[in-house]
């Protein structure tokens, strides 16, 4: 268990006492953070302890929260959501105790420790049940990530035969090869829906994974961490995102091929000679009324 311990200047000399005091009901169980030089980075250094302990302590005495520092590390604790706990001293006044009441303050350390153990445990059996939502999220994802390539390529695979299917109906004529060139423009145009969803899944992922390591910092364990620096470092894996990507691009290539030839086809069995003529008729017509 990790505690960081918020005091006056003024009160150093009490708080030691106190921290001792309280290392010896806890048997030495406890971790204890301080902060005792106001450099100019102050307060990024008490941020970065808050985020690592898993209680803020305030040594509570005359007009504590007069005290500009405290009052900002008591406001920076709270939006952190970090568990906050008092410990009263002997020359506290009412006004610090009634800036305390949202959050226990207690004056005997047996009843201290016994409340930050027991709720110690409570958070430490919350974060695990969070952490194994958590990670049934993940492989739900994955899930539906196989799910929604499956449909995605049946989908592409359909219209391409389609268009076949199109093309054979009409003898592939220049009308046949027309609707086969519009249903692989389809293809085309839904390859780039499938990326976006590949990638908007791997977002999510990533998202998911950076909660899961929130939680596992908060365990005291680093699981998945350790796993992806192997992966990356020792294996040089690649995400599933940018395989699942590379495919979708590679299929996008084979549809734009298939495009092409379809152009080409087309290009080949129009009659430019009688389109021409046509145009040339046309024009004729036409001038011939401007007259």
């Amino acid at each position: 268990m990790k505690i960081f311990v918020c005091a006056r200047t003024v009160d150093a000399e009490a708080t030691s006492t106190i921290l001792g005091n309280l290392l010896s009901v806890s048997q030495d169980s406890i971790a204890i953070l301080r902060e005792d030089e106001h450099s100019d980075n102050w307060k990024n250094r008490v941020e970065n302890h808050f985020k690592e302990v898993d209680f803020v302590i305030f040594i509570i005495g005359e007009n504590t929260f007069q005290s500009d520092p405290m009052k900002w590390e008591y406001a920076k604790a709270k939006s952190l959501n970090k568990q906050i706990v008092g410990i009263k001293l002997d020359n506290v006044c009412e006004e610090s105790v009634l800036f305390c009441q949202g959050f226990p303050v207690f004056k005997g350390l047996d009843d201290c420790f016994k409340y930050l153990e027991n709720t110690y445990l409570e958070d430490r059996q919350l974060l695990l049940e969070q952490y194994k939502i958590m990670v049934g999220s993940t492989e739900k994802v994955t899930d539906q990530r196989m799910r929604v390539n499956n449909l995605f390529f049946t989908v592409t695979s359909s219209i391409l035969s389609i268009s076949l299917v199109v093309g054979k109906a009409f003898e592939f004529s220049v009308v046949g090869a027309i609707g086969m060139l519009a249903l692989s423009l389809m293809a085309f145009v839904v390859t780039f829906l499938w990326e976006k969803l590949v990638r908007s899944y791997g977002k999510l992922n990533t998202g998911k994974f950076k909660v899961i390591d929130q939680i596992e910092k908060r365990l005291r364990t680093n699981m998945f961490e350790h796993e992806w620096n192997i992966l990356q470092q020792d294996v040089g894996y690649e995400s599933n995102t940018e395989t699942e990507a590379k495919v979708v691009s590679r299929f996008r290539y084979f549809v734009l091929a298939v495009i092409i030839v379809e152009l080409a086809y087309v290009f080949f069995q129009i009659d430019w000679i009688s389109i021409m003529a046509h145009i040339e008729w046309a024009s004729c017509i036409f001038n011939g009324k401007g007259e």
